[in-house]
């Protein structure tokens, strides 16, 4: 398969438990086993992404930075929205007059305005005769409908039970004892204790054969229209 995935991970604050780079550590892994199963390159990372202002009740800010009132340290992944859109789309031409047929975009990053930029990116990709060389996908949205665990956190139990699966070796889940502000930068249903590497390689193995599907239906459709 003539395919190339292209990892979106910001290098964003997940909390003190977990490491840089949250997001780029899942979606890295994500697209590595994925192709070692369908074929396919996986291509340098871009680690800036797309996020809103908002207010949490500490004054406007910028993504997870809206939670804490001020700046957290450890994000790194702002950008102007058309500029990220720009650079994407760049990205994604670049590599399709390279040569490869289909371009796979992953998320690890999954708020509403990353899935609309990508979205976006992926539109004016669209070539004259109908079919969609570039095609996106949240890792999480990657399980099937109707399943439980088809849903997300940001650093909490989700994300970390995925850390702990993955890279637990760089996981510190007592890093939070003795601060006032325990859940600094953490949002989630169920909190970041209640994570478990079991419930992370659950996630992990259905997202992966959720990749695989998704690839192959992609490509499948560009050779209808050859």
């Amino acid at each position: 398969m003539h395919t190339s995935r292209l990892a979106r991970w910001p290098l964003e604050w997940h909390g003190r438990h977990n490491p840089l780079g949250v997001d780029s550590l899942k979606a890295e892994q994500l697209c590595l086993a994925a192709a070692k199963q369908t074929g396919g390159v996986v291509m340098p990372a871009i680690h800036f992404a797309a996020d809103a202002y908002w207010d949490a009740g500490f004054g406007i800010g910028y993504g997870m930075d809206a939670t804490a009132g001020y700046a957290l340290p450890g994000s790194f992944y702002s950008i102007d929205t058309q500029l990220f859109a720009a650079l994407l789309e760049n990205a994604c031409r670049n590599y399709l007059s390279r040569g490869f047929r289909l371009v796979v975009l992953i998320s690890g990053h999954n708020p509403s305005i990353q899935q609309n930029t990508i979205d976006e990116v992926c539109y004016r990709c669209k070539r004259d005769d109908g079919a969609e060389p570039v095609c996106f996908s949240m890792d999480y949205l990657l399980m099937e409908q109707g399943d439980p665990l088809r849903t997300s956190d940001h650093a909490a139990a989700i994300e970390t039970s995925m850390m702990l699966y993955l890279h637990g070796e760089r996981v510190n889940m007592a890093a939070n004892e003795g601060h006032d502000r325990e859940h600094l930068g953490v949002g989630g249903e169920r909190p970041y204790s209640a994570a478990t590497a079991a419930e992370g390689e659950l996630r992990y193995k259905r997202q992966v054969t959720g990749l695989v599907r998704f690839a192959q239906e992609r490509y499948a459709r560009l050779l209808n229209f050859e």
